[in-house]
């Protein structure tokens, strides 16, 4: 432990503001390390082969705009050198894996040092997984572009820890991912690039396309068709889906289950239990355990197309469904939502394993992660908002402390399948990236409007 120390005490570290930061300072900050973020990921590696840009997706597409990375730029690992220490050291300490004395003041100093030096091991390791595995050889080139990863991802790591300690609005993961979202909606809806096909030229964004097809065209029910129900790029429907889901995934964030307490003296308390942190979990677990068989599968089927296990793991086409490969046959196809909804009517069968695969997993995930809670006794936490213990006699609807957890096993169990519900409405209709990724937009910001800010971490959580 001394060794280690010793190790942490060589590590930077961001001291804590002497006094109140004022609102537009932070707003200066804030705008400051977004802007480098945004320069970052958009700048390409030095001594890489770059291809020319194309609407073509990899199978752990959903797993990068989680991540807030672009690939082959300085932000090829995106957050996860702030994302996934964060977690694993929250996890650590949360069920008392790791033991420290939260009295001591040089606590604080030692776990943030030690999530920045996992921070950089994660990095070293995301570079060499990333290129010296892809060209099976180490050079000069290689060493070269893993170092300008590691330094862009530091840059990160200490963009974040600037944000935490008061000098920015929110924390850089939230930040960072909420921004990477937000930017890829916009970019489908508005962009202005136009992809060459044999019939003629469209542009890639939803709103655009619409715009220039009505303007353009002498059959405005033509147009309006072709803007309304294109396969290939985003479509205006995708785009009047997002409009719609926003509010829905911003109602359910706000809502919350109030349960009426009988203390101990006969007097009534009340227990607030927010919907939302039975909601994310799930969402969250569902889309990132499916990440894997999903990438597995893609590239078996990419080299072994013609093997039978590999076609009963899955089949992929990405020829008419905005340029992203989808899984049309085996068992990942059953795992995934049918493309559009004439798909769900033809296909009843796929449309039956879907729903009750999704519906089905996110209530045992929303469960047993509070189960998990519950047995390392960090529940209450993220549970119970408040209690406002009231002067009036208990009411006969109210009640007993010890049955307040059964009521929120209950609510666990609608959470999930309120989780469940807005996956696949969201995958149903079509909303521009995914449902999952502006539900974690719309929880990273929603504190930060609602006041409270300084009670929550990243994602909202």
């Amino acid at each position: 432990m001394k060794f280690w120390r010793r190790i942490v005490a060589l590590v930077p570290e961001v001291q804590y503001p002497d006094r109140p930061i004022p609102f537009r300072q932070k707003v200066i900050y804030t705008a400051i390390a977004l802007f480098i973020f945004l320069v970052a990921s958009q700048l390409p590696l030095y001594r890489i082969d770059h291809q020319p840009r194309t609407i073509d997706r990899d199978p752990v597409y959903w797993l990068h705009l989680i991540l807030a990375s672009n690939h082959n730029t300085l932000l090829t690992n995106g957050i996860i050198s702030i994302l996934l220490p964060e977690v694993a050291m929250k996890i650590s300490v949360e069920t008392k894996s790791i033991v420290l004395d939260a009295s001591a003041p040089e606590t604080s100093v030692l776990l943030n040092g030690s999530q920045k030096l996992l921070g950089i091991y994660v990095t070293i390791v995301g570079a060499v997984v990333n290129f010296y595995v892809q060209n099976q050889h180490f050079n000069v080139n290689t060493a070269l572009i893993m170092l300008q990863v590691l330094c862009s991802d530091i840059i990160v790591i200490y963009l974040d820890d600037v944000l935490k300690k008061g000098y920015g609005l929110l924390s850089g993961i939230s930040l960072f991912t909420a921004t990477n979202i937000c930017g890829n909606i916009l970019w489908k809806a508005f962009s202005p690039m136009s992809i060459i096909y044999p019939e003629g030229d469209e542009f890639e964004g939803a709103v655009v396309a619409w715009v220039h097809l009505l303007i353009t065209r002498t059959d405005k029910l033509s147009a309006m068709s072709e803007a309304f129900c294109r396969q290939n790029l985003p479509n205006a429907i995708s785009f009047l889906s997002t409009c719609l889901f926003v509010p829905l995934a911003i109602f359910f964030h706000g809502f919350y289950i109030v349960l009426p307490v009988r203390t101990r003296h006969n007097f009534q308390a009340y227990c607030h239990i927010k919907l939302s942190h039975f909601l994310y979990g799930p969402i969250l677990l569902h889309r990132a355990l499916l990440i894997l068989p999903y990438a597995v599968s893609k590239v078996l089927y990419m080299k072994y197309s013609g093997n039978i296990l590999v076609n009963l793991l899955g089949k992929w086409d990405g020829s008419n469904h905005f340029g992203q490969s989808i899984p049309v046959g085996g068992i990942m196809c059953y795992l995934t939502t049918p493309p559009t909804l004439a798909d769900l009517n033809r296909g009843s069968f796929h449309a039956f394993v879907y729903i009750a695969f999704v519906l089905i997993s996110c209530v045992i995930l929303s469960m047993g992660l509070m189960i998990c809670a519950s047995s390392k006794g960090v529940s209450n936490e993220f549970i119970v908002l408040n209690g406002v213990r009231s002067l009036r006699v208990a009411q006969s609807d109210s009640i007993r402390v010890n049955e307040i957890w059964s009521h929120v096993m209950k609510a666990a169990c609608i959470g999930g399948f309120s989780a469940g519900v807005l996956i696949i409405f969201a995958d149903l209709i079509g909303v521009l990236c995914s449902g999952t990724a502006i539900m974690l937009a719309v929880s990273a910001i929603y504190p930060y409007v609602d006041g409270r800010a300084s009670e929550v971490g990243s994602f909202g959580f």
